[in-house]
């Protein structure tokens, strides 16, 4: 009897699990019959996060040298990838208390982007900040890649920057 008991038991289990399992399988079923038109938006953006991430960073010395030929730059770092280049900027004395944002500093950024698209004819889009956080990273991430550390990390550290230091940028 008490043989029996087990057996029953066991048997009202297993019909329980296989009964949980097919519910979950009808659902995934379901899923599969969606005709829904997929959000291409989404998988742009999910593509130009992994282009970015997995980006060949480069330092562009000859960029970095025009623009720090223009009179209102102390110095610059540039970097390069996927045809978008990263300006940052430190400004000469007399104007390191322009804002961002600002007329003056947009004709800035303008020049410096003009100087950086003289160096490379393929360049898209030229991106530039003054931000002194911006300056303090880009730095690094010059030094690093002039060092040969290994890149891996960095396109993903590199990509968060950039997105939140230009959100419309088009990585």
């Amino acid at each position: 009897m008490k043989k029996l008991w087990i057996l029953l038991s066991t048997l009202i289990l297993c019909l329980a699990l296989f009964g949980c399992g097919t519910q979950e399988a009808d659902k995934t079923t379901d899923n599969t019959t969606n005709n829904a038109e997929p959000d291409e938006s989404l998988n742009n953006e999910m593509e130009n996060e992994d282009e970015m991430d997995n980006a060949n960073l480069e330092r562009a010395d000859e960029a970095e040298k025009k623009v720090t030929e223009l009179e209102e730059v102390k110095s610059a770092t540039v970097i390069i990838t996927n045809n978008n280049a990263y300006v940052a900027a430190v400004l000469t004395d007399d104007l390191s208390e322009v804002v961002e944002g600002s007329d003056e500093i947009e004709q800035i950024n303008a020049k410096i982007g003009d100087q950086v698209k003289a160096t490379n004819t393929d360049l898209e889009n030229v991106y530039v900040s003054v931000n002194p956080d911006f300056v303090d990273r880009m730095t690094d991430y010059a030094d690093k890649i002039e060092a040969g550390e290994p890149i891996e990390g960095l396109g993903e550290e590199f990509s968060m920057l950039v997105k939140r230091i230009f959100p419309d940028a088009a990585n």
